[in-house]
């Protein structure tokens, strides 16, 4: 399985993330798309997504897998075919008041666990493993 990560975040900005992370050797240099890569397009556009795509030689989306945050970004790369995790954080179970914790800054743009574009829902990202171990016993399909 090859890891890629995405964002709309200026390239420098995204390595330093994934340095502070501990997260950089998951994810060589080759395999990091920031906005600067994929300009004129951004996510959610899907432009941006096809350039990823085409950069990285990868032909069918389906055999593809986009954790997120972000619906608007979900519903994209649904569309697009891809499958679909959605983060939404960690809620505050004892405040009824905060529905999500980590609601997204835009209008629009709360994570949504019921929407048609998310196949899998997951608070925070130490939880990839046991909601989806099919997905680490998926063979790599390009080098």
């Amino acid at each position: 399985m090859r890891l890629v990560a995405f964002s709309n975040g200026p390239r420098k900005y995204v390595l330093r993330v994934l340095k502070e992370l501990n997260l950089s050797e998951l994810f060589p240099p080759q395999h990091v798309f920031a906005v600067d890569d994929v300009l004129p397009a951004c996510k959610p556009e899907p432009e941006a997504f096809e350039k990823v795509f085409e950069t990285l030689g990868i032909k069918d989306p389906r055999e593809c897998v986009m954790i997120e945050d972000s619906m608007k970004n979900i519903r994209v790369a649904k569309m697009l075919g891809l499958k679909t995790i959605l983060v939404t954080g960690k809620s505050d179970h004892d405040n009824p008041s905060h529905k999500h914790a980590a609601e997204a800054t835009k209008t629009g743009d709360v994570p949504l666990a019921d929407d048609p574009a998310v196949d899998v829902v997951i608070e925070h990202c130490g939880q990839l493993k046991l909601s989806c171990p099919g997905l680490w016993n998926i063979p790599p399909t390009f080098p």
